[in-house]
């Protein structure tokens, strides 16, 4: 082989290697600038949800957090949900869940925390999340009771994954009210 010949393909070997550096180099610039493009994109639940929240997330609100895990409040009789008369926070809670696989979301949302109601914004907006979740099922957990509070474990069957949250209720006088709704939690039987 002549060095010519050598010299000619050393050449073909050198400008191959360097059209592919620059071909990776394009291709690792197009992902870096798609990665932070998709970062300035609301996600989709913010359109649904224009309150303030933290998941929430399994899925937006002003923070960006996601619907129904937003930090807790502090408790305030005069404000908060009631739980029906003639129920315990125990009945409540199946009524709840009963209402969600009922597909009576209006209702469902009428027991959630004042907070909770806030971050989904109304009981439209609540139908159309916790809808698309598709709930098939739920469990409850055995009431854990310290002094005027009660906490109860709920975990909601998705075809995705199970949802767990911690509900924990306040006697006032003879009345129940629902403190809080938080994401998380472990049943205990």
């Amino acid at each position: 082989m002549s060095d010519q010949t050598q010299s000619n393909n050393n050449q073909m070997i050198v400008i191959a290697l360097v059209v592919i550096a620059v071909l990776l180099a394009a291709i690792v610039g197009v992902i870096i600038w798609q990665q932070s493009q998709a970062a300035k994109i609301p996600s989709p639940a913010a359109a649904v949800d224009p309150t303030p929240t933290g998941n929430q997330q399994m899925m937006g609100g002003a923070t960006g957090a996601a619907p129904g895990a937003a930090a807790p409040v502090e408790f305030d009789a005069a404000t908060a949900t009631k739980v029906p008369k003639g129920q315990t926070p125990e009945q409540m809670l199946k009524a709840y869940n009963e209402d969600i696989i009922g597909s009576k979301f209006a209702e469902a949302y009428k027991l959630l925390p004042v907070d909770k109601q806030q971050s989904y914004g109304d009981a439209a907006s609540y139908e159309a999340q916790v809808k698309a979740y598709g709930i098939t099922s739920y469990s409850m957990g055995k009431p854990v009771t310290e002094g005027d509070t009660v906490t109860i474990v709920t975990e909601q069957v998705t075809p995705q994954m199970p949802i767990s949250y911690t509900w924990t209720f306040k006697k006032v006088g003879d009345q129940w009210y629902v403190a809080s709704r938080t994401m998380g939690g472990t049943i205990t039987k």
